[in-house]
């Protein structure tokens, strides 16, 4: 640590304290902390602010932490805060994420003096992040109680068109001596076999998924090139990877069909002129159901089409839901089966001409966090 870091606090132990002998305690902090000099420069950030900001460390360095407030009046607080050497507590302030993300945050300034000049220590907890735990674990019990009661009703329409499939083959052989009327009986098997393979998408099988280390990057270039087959010259798909990632635990071949679900959707939402970015990052300080993760890996598909409809953007994950004219509402309901049977958590935030759905996925020999 060198001597250019400003002097920090924590509250818990002593009052103000030198974030040399603390830095530590700040490391490991859910709460994000982020300490600026007098001209408003960040000087510090622990990892629970470079998630909050979707940045690193190095690239906070030097920042002018006014470009992160949203706010008309944050200077005159911050400067007010300074010269007056009081704490100030500020509520539900927009905080605008390197990734242009908008979050609210509650946050409290507190001033330091150190020997040459004062600092600021801007303490800052999402304000959601209950309510995006509990929305977590509602949506958990309502797709448990979907999944049953889907494969109850997969059971009743398998039964009929098994029987329907064997009358088909049946009759195919009947037909043997009028080849034109074959067409027809083939249509109902195959068509047969459609309606048994959505059947049990829906019922999403339990059997042991094929968890390995990968490479969540090899498995992104595999969608991407897929998705650059299907669009024309004038769409854009961007990739913007952070190429120091880990490998992740998961089933390659579940988590394509996952990733692809999610471009095809943006793609459609964007137009023939459109842009769909894939984006990767270090999550720290992820929580994964009752789980926090000091890092996992968080995989970003946006697009800049018309958005979720409003009305729909909190059961957007549920069964039979969709924001499409044409659509059976399943595509999204079975991205968030294979991600959450993968230990991970899925999420959607949306408005006109930005909709981001964010995956969280562990990475391989992560022991998770605090509970």
């Amino acid at each position: 640590m060198t001597s250019k870091h400003p002097i920090g606090f924590d509250e818990r132990i002593d009052g103000v304290l030198s974030l040399e002998k603390n830095l530590h305690l700040l490391q490991d902090l859910s709460t994000a902390v982020i300490c600026c000099n007098a001209k408003f420069h960040i000087e510090f950030t622990n990892p629970a602010a470079q998630a909050l900001l979707d940045i690193s460390e190095i690239q906070a360095l030097g920042e002018n932490v006014l470009s992160f407030l949203i706010n008309p009046n944050m200077e005159d607080i911050l400067l007010r805060c300074l010269a007056t050497t009081q704490n100030a507590t500020l509520r539900q302030v927009e905080v605008l994420s390197a990734s242009r993300r908008t979050k609210l945050v509650d946050c409290i300034l507190t001033p330091v003096q150190s020997q040459e000049s004062g600092f600021l220590a801007l303490e800052m907890n999402e304000v959601n992040q209950v309510a995006r735990q509990l929305e977590e674990n509602t949506m958990e019990v309502g797709q448990h109680v979907n999944t049953q009661v889907i494969r109850a009703i997969a059971h009743e329409i398998k039964n009929p068109l098994g029987g329907l499939r064997g009358a088909a083959q049946l009759l195919n052989r009947e037909l043997g001596r009028n080849p034109d009327m074959r067409p027809y009986t083939e249509i109902i098997i195959r068509e047969t076999d459609r309606l048994c393979g959505l059947v049990d998408s829906m019922s999403q099988s339990q059997a042991p998924i094929n968890i390995e280390p990968i490479n969540i990057h090899e498995v992104l270039e595999h969608v991407y090139h897929l998705a650059l087959a299907e669009v024309a010259d004038s769409f854009a798909i961007i990739r913007d990877y952070d190429p120091s990632l880990p490998l992740v635990d998961g089933d390659r071949e579940l988590l394509i069909q996952a990733f692809v679900n999610m471009v095809q959707n943006a793609i459609e939402a964007s137009g023939d002129s459109g842009t769909v970015r894939l984006r990767t990052r270090v999550q720290r300080q992820a929580t994964i159901g009752k789980t926090r993760h000091l890092r996992a890996a968080r995989i970003d598909i946006e697009d800049n089409g018309c958005g979720v409809p409003a009305d729909i953007i909190d059961q957007v994950f549920y069964p039979m839901i969709s924001g499409k004219s044409k659509g059976e509402g399943l595509g999204l309901s079975i991205v968030h089966q294979i991600i959450t049977r993968h230990g991970g958590s899925i999420s959607c935030k949306s408005r006109p001409g930005q909709t981001c759905f964010s995956t969280v996925l562990i990475f391989t020999g992560s022991n998770g966090g605090n509970k």
